[in-house]
């Protein structure tokens, strides 16, 4: 049961991903034929054309969210990728403003760009609830350009090229092919909110494989450890063994594995470790789970002498264990609801929530019919049933 629907869970989220990566039509039409590339995310698109010795891009609001301004950077992280960030005036003037950053600081005005952007009025357009802003740059030798992206809905302080401006709302990375041939029979298309019609980056890539290895781990192999203890306890000397070796030898790597992927991933992304609710609530439950291992060890070596009472910590550790798993059905739903989408401008396949909200509800329900076996148990702790196989610590762990 445990491994169909975790089974269901992966290729739903697998097809859904698939589905998402059919090839995007270019923001506006053109009537001859180019190479470029496009990308929508959730809030803004980006459009590349190349021009002979230079390519024009276009980043469109895709009208989710009111336009502050709009940024994208030539690199793989904020730090050091040279910025091009615009914003439409009061007097319907259009601002550019070429800047960086050493660090995640408001990036400043560059006065010798490696390469000088200008902007393109022609294709330009502040009305409506779509606004574009285009330029113009030299091309470079990139055909994979990567790109960081960035939206902010707060105007900048004035129309000045070196106004302070607020931290973005959303941003990302992406590569674009600029050697993609833009079809100009194909209709020109509207960017559309939560738009994702876009290739997975190697940064999504390792962002799928945290979430898929964590949700294996504590989600379906430490409950199936839980319930190896629950259910068999009372029947079989070697439940312990058993327990232990899921909770060990098989969700110990997988979690470990899981939680060293999505190190990476913020550290190729942004480095920003540990700046919102979903990685201080990740490292704490990664704590949680070695402590939680510590305590059983403790428990299993250091048993009290003469007591047919079972010991305190013994208690804390079921609650513990419960706790945990607990607190990572909160931490995958907050993975895929929020940070999957704040992160890569996707939304995730319909069918996962619905594989999330059927193992919320059977897991406690599987927990719950195995409490039935707990007056076994306490007999046996008791010794007012002899434990089976001669063996003096039946259940006790």
């Amino acid at each position: 049961m445990f491994t169909s629907l975790l089974t269901f869970f992966l290729l739903s989220f697998h097809f859904g991903l698939v589905r998402s990566q059919l090839e995007h039509n270019n923001i506006y039409g053109r009537a001859d034929a180019l190479t470029g590339d496009s990308i929508c995310v959730t809030l803004m698109c980006i459009s590349a054309t190349v021009n002979g010795s230079t390519v024009e891009y276009v980043l469109q609001s895709t009208g989710s969210q009111s336009l502050g301004w709009m940024a994208m950077g030539f690199g793989s992280s904020m730090p050091g990728s040279p910025m091009v960030i615009m914003w439409p005036n009061s007097d319907n003037t259009i601002t550019i403003s070429q800047r960086s950053a050493t660090s995640h600081v408001m990036p400043t005005v560059d006065d010798s760009p490696p390469r000088v952007a200008t902007l393109s009025e022609s294709l330009s357009s502040t009305s409506g609830t779509q606004p574009k802003l285009a330029f113009t740059i030299p091309a470079n030798s990139d055909t994979q350009q990567h790109i960081i992206w960035a939206f902010s809905t707060s105007a900048p302080s004035s129309s000045a090229v070196d106004a302070t401006i607020a931290q973005h709302l959303d941003s990302g990375t992406q590569t674009l092919d600029l050697t993609k041939t833009i079809d100009s029979s194909s209709p020109s298309t509207t960017p559309s909110s939560g738009s994702s019609d876009i290739p997975l980056t190697s940064t999504d890539k390792l962002i799928i494989a945290h979430g898929i290895l964590v949700t294996l781990g504590f989600l379906l192999f430490l409950p199936a450890g839980v319930f190896v203890a629950r259910y068999t306890r009372t029947f079989t000397r070697v439940w312990f063994k058993a327990h232990l070796f899921v909770q060990v030898f098989i969700s110990g790597p997988i979690i470990i594995t899981g939680v060293a992927l999505g190190i990476r991933a913020v550290t190729v992304m942004d480095n920003l470790h540990l700046n919102d609710v979903h990685k201080k609530w990740g490292v704490a439950i990664f704590v949680l789970y070695f402590a939680q291992g510590a305590l059983g060890f403790i428990i299993h070596k250091l048993k009290p002498k003469n007591s047919l009472r079972r010991p305190p910590q013994n208690y804390l550790h079921a609650i513990l264990g419960l706790l945990i798993i607990g607190l990572a059905f909160y931490q995958v739903k907050s993975g895929f609801d929020t940070e999957w989408t704040l992160k890569t401008g996707r939304k995730i396949p319909g069918a996962v929530r619905v594989v999330w909200y059927v193992w919320i509800v059977l897991l406690p329900v599987l927990y719950l019919a195995g409490l039935a076996l707990l007056p076994r148990q306490f007999k046996q702790e008791r010794g007012s049933e002899p434990p089976k196989n001669n063996y003096p610590e039946f259940g006790r762990d």
